[in-house]
């Protein structure tokens, strides 16, 4: 069992931003619980930075809770990005619109870990131009991990791909215009796919026009 004290741990705003924030009485319940019981779950760190327990983190800071910290070791911080988002995924409470996002999260960064792990990146490019029926090895390779996603989550590979597209749109937005992003990511704001592309190649000045015509008509 992990020692239980005080530890000053990073917060990444990447990492944070995965995870589903918790509404006002989630978080209430959660003070309740750890000011009742104690910290019985450790906050997960890499590198001395959270990558799950930032509200138990917070909470036992403010309250004066100790708490244990598991050291994962990642080889990349996409890596860590790809258990973050696997994790998330495996919660029952997240919208349909999280779990599509967190999806292709996942597919885009372990497509850049396997180039990665087999020695290859932007630096040092793979010699090999195609495999297979003429593919390029990156499209294969994207393909493969496609579809091993979609078999863990019950979807085509096909469909990996399209949330990957999903959520690169939804990162752009939240460049832009980041008030709109939680509101989609929790379903509050009902946005077919074709939409949320369009909205993330609209002007930065229009967007943010339209994020708050549409914050005063929610």
């Amino acid at each position: 069992m992990t020692e239980k004290a005080f530890r000053q741990l990073n917060i990444d705003p990447e990492f944070k931003n995965l995870i589903r924030p918790l509404r006002r009485e989630e978080y209430r319940q959660l003070e309740l619980n750890l000011v009742m019981e104690g910290c019985r779950e450790d906050i997960i760190a890499w590198n001395d930075t959270i990558v799950d327990g930032h509200n138990r983190y917070e909470i036992c800071n403010k309250m004066r809770i100790p708490y244990g910290v598991k050291e994962l070791d990642f080889p990349s911080r996409d890596a860590a990005i790809a258990w973050i988002c696997a994790n998330q995924l495996g919660r029952r409470n997240i919208s349909e619109e999280t779990r599509k996002y967190l999806i292709g999260k996942q597919y885009e960064v372990e497509k850049k870990v396997q180039r990665n792990r087999n020695g290859y990146n932007q630096y040092r490019p793979n010699p090999n131009i195609a495999v297979g029926r003429g593919r390029p090895i990156d499209e294969e390779s994207g393909r493969r991990t496609a579809a091993r996603l979609g078999r863990k989550y019950h979807v085509s590979g096909a469909t990996v791909q399209k949330y990957a597209k999903y959520s690169a749109a939804l990162d752009t937005i939240e460049q832009n215009a980041p008030e709109l992003v939680p509101h989609i990511l929790s379903g509050a704001y009902k946005i077919s796919f074709e939409n949320i592309v369009a909205l993330s190649e609209m002007e930065p000045e229009e967007l943010r026009a339209l994020s708050k015509k549409i914050g005063k008509n929610p």
